[in-house]
Protein backbone atom coordinates (compact mmCIF):
# COMPACT_ATOMS: atom_id res chain seq x y z
CA UNK A 1 0.00 0.00 0.00
CA UNK A 2 1.24 3.68 -1.06
CA UNK A 3 2.56 5.64 1.98
CA UNK A 4 1.10 8.75 0.37
CA UNK A 5 0.03 11.26 3.00
CA UNK A 6 -4.03 11.49 2.90
CA UNK A 7 -6.14 14.65 3.27
CA UNK A 8 -9.29 15.30 3.59
CA UNK A 9 -11.35 16.85 0.01
CA UNK A 10 -15.26 16.84 0.04
CA UNK A 11 -17.00 17.72 -2.70
CA UNK A 12 -19.48 21.12 -2.89
CA UNK A 13 -22.03 18.55 -3.06
CA UNK A 14 -21.27 17.00 0.16
CA UNK A 15 -20.46 20.43 1.80
CA UNK A 16 -23.93 21.75 0.65
CA UNK A 17 -25.28 18.64 2.34
CA UNK A 18 -23.47 18.57 5.79
CA UNK A 19 -24.17 22.37 5.71
CA UNK A 20 -27.66 21.83 5.84
CA UNK A 21 -27.30 19.45 8.72
CA UNK A 22 -25.67 21.96 10.75
CA UNK A 23 -28.13 24.24 9.94
CA UNK A 24 -30.83 22.34 10.76
CA UNK A 25 -29.61 21.53 14.13
CA UNK A 26 -27.83 24.53 14.46
CA UNK A 27 -24.23 23.86 15.40
CA UNK A 28 -21.58 23.61 13.83
CA UNK A 29 -19.30 21.36 11.76
CA UNK A 30 -15.29 21.34 10.84
CA UNK A 31 -13.48 19.54 9.09
CA UNK A 32 -9.53 18.35 9.89
CA UNK A 33 -6.99 17.18 8.31
CA UNK A 34 -5.54 14.05 9.43
CA UNK A 35 -2.70 16.06 11.08
CA UNK A 36 -5.62 18.03 12.87
CA UNK A 37 -5.36 21.30 11.24
CA UNK A 38 -8.77 22.68 10.15
CA UNK A 39 -9.52 22.22 6.18
CA UNK A 40 -12.90 23.69 5.46
CA UNK A 41 -15.50 24.85 7.92
CA UNK A 42 -19.34 24.81 6.65
CA UNK A 43 -20.05 28.31 6.05
CA UNK A 44 -17.11 29.63 8.00
CA UNK A 45 -19.72 29.42 11.33
CA UNK A 46 -17.88 31.19 14.30
CA UNK A 47 -17.36 29.45 17.77
CA UNK A 48 -20.63 30.14 19.59
CA UNK A 49 -20.71 32.53 22.05
CA UNK A 50 -20.03 30.61 25.03
CA UNK A 51 -17.18 29.26 23.76
CA UNK A 52 -16.12 32.58 22.35
CA UNK A 53 -16.25 33.30 26.12
CA UNK A 54 -14.63 30.61 27.44
CA UNK A 55 -11.47 31.50 25.31
CA UNK A 56 -11.43 35.27 25.53
CA UNK A 57 -12.57 35.50 29.52
CA UNK A 58 -11.02 32.28 31.01
CA UNK A 59 -8.15 31.71 28.56
CA UNK A 60 -9.86 28.27 27.72
CA UNK A 61 -8.12 28.06 24.22
CA UNK A 62 -5.31 25.69 24.65
CA UNK A 63 -7.13 23.70 26.41
CA UNK A 64 -9.65 23.20 23.13
CA UNK A 65 -6.86 22.85 20.95
CA UNK A 66 -5.34 19.81 23.80
CA UNK A 67 -8.59 18.33 23.95
CA UNK A 68 -9.16 18.16 19.97
CA UNK A 69 -5.66 16.52 19.70
CA UNK A 70 -6.55 13.84 22.17
CA UNK A 71 -9.73 12.67 20.79
CA UNK A 72 -8.53 12.86 17.30
CA UNK A 73 -6.46 10.36 18.58
CA UNK A 74 -8.83 8.61 20.53
CA UNK A 75 -11.60 8.16 17.20
CA UNK A 76 -8.72 6.86 15.52
CA UNK A 77 -8.03 4.05 17.96
CA UNK A 78 -11.65 3.28 18.11
CA UNK A 79 -12.73 4.23 14.63
CA UNK A 80 -15.86 5.16 15.19
CA UNK A 81 -17.67 8.53 16.19
CA UNK A 82 -17.39 9.48 19.40
CA UNK A 83 -19.39 11.74 21.75
CA UNK A 84 -17.55 13.94 24.91
CA UNK A 85 -18.06 16.85 26.87
CA UNK A 86 -15.47 19.23 26.91
CA UNK A 87 -13.86 21.14 29.57
CA UNK A 88 -15.97 23.90 29.28
CA UNK A 89 -18.84 21.51 29.75
CA UNK A 90 -20.26 21.31 26.06
CA UNK A 91 -20.52 18.45 23.85
CA UNK A 92 -18.97 17.58 20.95
CA UNK A 93 -19.03 14.32 18.46
CA UNK A 94 -15.82 13.76 16.56
CA UNK A 95 -15.83 11.21 13.34
CA UNK A 96 -12.75 9.74 11.48
CA UNK A 97 -13.41 9.35 7.64
CA UNK A 98 -12.07 6.91 6.61
CA UNK A 99 -10.84 5.80 2.63
CA UNK A 100 -9.86 2.15 1.67
CA UNK A 101 -9.50 0.85 5.18
CA UNK A 102 -7.08 4.13 5.94
CA UNK A 103 -7.88 7.26 8.19
CA UNK A 104 -8.05 10.45 5.60
CA UNK A 105 -9.30 13.00 8.66
CA UNK A 106 -12.05 13.73 10.59
CA UNK A 107 -15.42 15.89 11.07
CA UNK A 108 -16.31 17.63 13.89
CA UNK A 109 -19.71 19.07 14.96
CA UNK A 110 -20.46 21.46 17.94
CA UNK A 111 -21.45 22.40 20.28
CA UNK A 112 -24.93 21.57 22.07
CA UNK A 113 -25.84 20.58 25.58
CA UNK A 114 -27.54 17.19 26.90
CA UNK A 115 -30.81 17.70 28.40
CA UNK A 116 -30.88 16.98 32.17
CA UNK A 117 -27.18 17.99 32.58
CA UNK A 118 -25.82 20.53 34.99
CA UNK A 119 -24.55 23.72 33.77
CA UNK A 120 -20.81 23.92 34.55
CA UNK A 121 -19.88 26.09 37.52
CA UNK A 122 -17.00 28.45 37.34
CA UNK A 123 -15.45 29.87 40.52
CA UNK A 124 -13.26 33.13 40.84
CA UNK A 125 -14.84 34.91 37.89
CA UNK A 126 -16.84 38.62 38.09
CA UNK A 127 -20.46 38.30 38.40
CA UNK A 128 -20.54 39.93 34.85
CA UNK A 129 -18.70 37.41 33.76
CA UNK A 130 -20.29 34.21 35.06
CA UNK A 131 -24.04 36.23 33.66
CA UNK A 132 -22.95 36.10 30.17
CA UNK A 133 -21.48 32.59 30.48
CA UNK A 134 -25.21 31.70 31.78
CA UNK A 135 -26.84 33.33 28.98
CA UNK A 136 -24.57 31.92 26.72
CA UNK A 137 -24.95 28.34 28.09
CA UNK A 138 -28.74 28.85 27.65
CA UNK A 139 -28.82 29.53 24.29
CA UNK A 140 -26.83 26.71 22.96
CA UNK A 141 -29.03 24.33 21.17
CA UNK A 142 -30.41 21.33 23.63
CA UNK A 143 -30.79 17.43 22.43
CA UNK A 144 -32.11 14.65 24.39
CA UNK A 145 -30.28 11.60 24.72
CA UNK A 146 -32.40 10.50 22.27
CA UNK A 147 -32.05 12.91 19.47
CA UNK A 148 -28.48 12.85 20.50
CA UNK A 149 -28.30 9.23 19.04
CA UNK A 150 -30.61 9.76 16.11
CA UNK A 151 -28.16 12.43 15.07
CA UNK A 152 -25.38 10.40 15.39
CA UNK A 153 -26.86 8.12 13.56
CA UNK A 154 -27.39 10.32 10.22
CA UNK A 155 -23.80 11.56 10.83
CA UNK A 156 -22.31 7.99 10.44
CA UNK A 157 -24.63 7.82 7.34
CA UNK A 158 -23.18 11.28 5.60
CA UNK A 159 -19.56 10.04 6.76
CA UNK A 160 -20.14 6.39 5.16
CA UNK A 161 -21.69 8.22 1.92
CA UNK A 162 -18.16 10.11 2.06
CA UNK A 163 -16.17 7.03 1.78
CA UNK A 164 -18.26 5.07 -0.34
CA UNK A 165 -18.27 8.05 -3.04
CA UNK A 166 -14.29 8.43 -2.47
CA UNK A 167 -14.80 12.02 -1.76
CA UNK A 168 -11.88 12.04 0.91
CA UNK A 169 -9.42 10.74 -1.54
CA UNK A 170 -5.47 10.75 -2.28
CA UNK A 171 -3.39 14.20 -2.46
CA UNK A 172 -2.19 12.13 -5.61
CA UNK A 173 -5.90 11.55 -7.08
CA UNK A 174 -7.44 14.74 -6.53
CA UNK A 175 -6.97 15.91 -9.71
CA UNK A 176 -7.88 13.27 -10.91
CA UNK A 177 -11.02 13.61 -9.04
CA UNK A 178 -11.74 17.24 -10.09
CA UNK A 179 -11.31 16.14 -13.97
CA UNK A 180 -13.64 13.36 -13.61
CA UNK A 181 -16.28 15.55 -12.23
CA UNK A 182 -16.25 18.14 -14.45
CA UNK A 183 -16.07 15.78 -17.25
CA UNK A 184 -19.31 14.14 -15.72
CA UNK A 185 -20.98 17.31 -14.86
CA UNK A 186 -20.14 19.39 -18.50
CA UNK A 187 -19.71 16.82 -20.98
CA UNK A 188 -22.55 17.03 -22.77
CA UNK A 189 -22.33 20.73 -23.27
CA UNK A 190 -19.70 22.61 -25.34
CA UNK A 191 -16.40 22.96 -23.72
CA UNK A 192 -12.98 23.33 -23.96
CA UNK A 193 -9.43 22.02 -22.44
CA UNK A 194 -8.77 25.79 -21.39
CA UNK A 195 -12.30 25.83 -19.96
CA UNK A 196 -11.40 22.96 -17.71
CA UNK A 197 -7.74 24.22 -16.91
CA UNK A 198 -9.22 27.25 -15.53
CA UNK A 199 -11.80 26.01 -13.83
CA UNK A 200 -9.27 23.53 -11.88
CA UNK A 201 -6.48 26.10 -11.79
CA UNK A 202 -4.15 24.58 -13.16
CA UNK A 203 -2.42 25.30 -16.90
CA UNK A 204 -3.51 23.84 -19.66
CA UNK A 205 -0.14 21.81 -20.46
CA UNK A 206 -0.60 20.54 -16.83
CA UNK A 207 -3.40 19.46 -17.97
CA UNK A 208 -2.71 17.64 -20.78
CA UNK A 209 -0.02 15.98 -19.39
CA UNK A 210 -1.81 14.57 -16.66
CA UNK A 211 -4.32 13.55 -19.04
CA UNK A 212 -1.55 11.53 -20.90
CA UNK A 213 0.21 10.28 -18.01
CA UNK A 214 -2.68 8.91 -15.72
CA UNK A 215 -5.71 8.44 -18.69
CA UNK A 216 -3.30 7.67 -21.60
CA UNK A 217 -6.01 9.88 -23.74
CA UNK A 218 -6.33 12.97 -24.87
CA UNK A 219 -9.27 16.02 -23.09
CA UNK A 220 -11.42 14.91 -26.82
CA UNK A 221 -10.42 11.24 -26.13
CA UNK A 222 -12.03 11.78 -22.38
CA UNK A 223 -14.88 13.83 -23.91
CA UNK A 224 -15.85 11.75 -26.57
CA UNK A 225 -16.00 8.83 -24.42
CA UNK A 226 -18.06 10.42 -21.86
CA UNK A 227 -20.37 11.88 -24.57
CA UNK A 228 -20.68 8.48 -26.12
CA UNK A 229 -21.93 7.07 -22.11
CA UNK A 230 -24.45 9.43 -22.28
CA UNK A 231 -25.69 8.24 -25.62
CA UNK A 232 -25.67 4.63 -23.94
CA UNK A 233 -27.05 5.04 -20.96
CA UNK A 234 -30.01 7.15 -22.90
CA UNK A 235 -30.20 4.36 -25.29
CA UNK A 236 -30.66 1.66 -22.19
CA UNK A 237 -33.54 4.26 -20.48
CA UNK A 238 -35.23 4.95 -23.85
CA UNK A 239 -34.24 2.67 -26.82
CA UNK A 240 -36.94 4.29 -28.80
CA UNK A 241 -35.11 7.41 -28.92
CA UNK A 242 -33.57 8.19 -32.47
CA UNK A 243 -29.84 8.80 -33.31
CA UNK A 244 -30.30 12.35 -33.60
CA UNK A 245 -32.10 12.68 -30.49
CA UNK A 246 -29.38 11.14 -28.71
CA UNK A 247 -26.44 12.55 -30.59
CA UNK A 248 -27.60 16.32 -29.57
CA UNK A 249 -28.25 14.98 -26.21
CA UNK A 250 -25.00 13.71 -25.49
CA UNK A 251 -23.53 16.66 -26.80
CA UNK A 252 -22.42 16.09 -30.58
CA UNK A 253 -23.52 18.75 -33.14
CA UNK A 254 -23.50 16.27 -35.54
CA UNK A 255 -25.58 12.96 -36.15
CA UNK A 256 -23.39 12.22 -38.78
CA UNK A 257 -20.06 12.64 -36.75
CA UNK A 258 -21.95 11.17 -33.69
CA UNK A 259 -22.32 8.01 -35.64
CA UNK A 260 -19.04 7.55 -37.10
CA UNK A 261 -17.15 8.12 -33.41
CA UNK A 262 -19.83 6.11 -32.21
CA UNK A 263 -19.13 3.24 -34.44
CA UNK A 264 -15.14 3.89 -34.36
CA UNK A 265 -15.03 3.55 -30.62
CA UNK A 266 -17.52 1.24 -29.73
CA UNK A 267 -17.27 -1.53 -33.07
CA UNK A 268 -20.96 -1.19 -34.43
CA UNK A 269 -22.78 1.26 -35.53
CA UNK A 270 -25.90 3.64 -32.89
CA UNK A 271 -28.25 1.59 -35.00
CA UNK A 272 -27.38 -1.43 -33.68
CA UNK A 273 -26.87 -0.97 -30.62
CA UNK A 274 -30.01 0.59 -29.96
CA UNK A 275 -31.89 -2.42 -31.02
CA UNK A 276 -29.61 -4.49 -29.16
CA UNK A 277 -31.15 -2.05 -26.05
CA UNK A 278 -34.88 -2.60 -28.15
CA UNK A 279 -34.71 -6.17 -27.96
CA UNK A 280 -33.32 -6.33 -24.35
CA UNK A 281 -36.13 -4.55 -23.07
CA UNK A 282 -38.83 -6.66 -24.73
CA UNK A 283 -37.38 -9.69 -23.40
CA UNK A 284 -36.95 -7.89 -19.64
CA UNK A 285 -41.15 -6.86 -20.46
CA UNK A 286 -42.10 -10.47 -21.13
CA UNK A 287 -44.22 -12.61 -18.68
CA UNK A 288 -42.48 -15.20 -16.67
CA UNK A 289 -44.93 -17.88 -17.59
Amino acid sequence: MSNMPMELFLSDEVQRLLDDFASLLDVRVTFYSLAGESVRRGKEMRNCSYCSLVHEKLGGYSRCVSMDCDKQQEAVKKLEIINYRCHAGLHECLAPVRVKGRIAGFVMFGQFRIEGESEPVWDDIPEKVRAELHQAYQELPCFTHEKLQAVLGVLKTLIDYISVRELAVLQGDRLRHEIDQYIEKHAAEDIRLPDMAKKLGRSVSTISQFLRNNYQTSFKGLLLDARLKIAEKMWHDDPGATVAEVAFASGFCDQFYFSRVFSRRRGMPPGKFRSQMRRAGEIKSLPDN
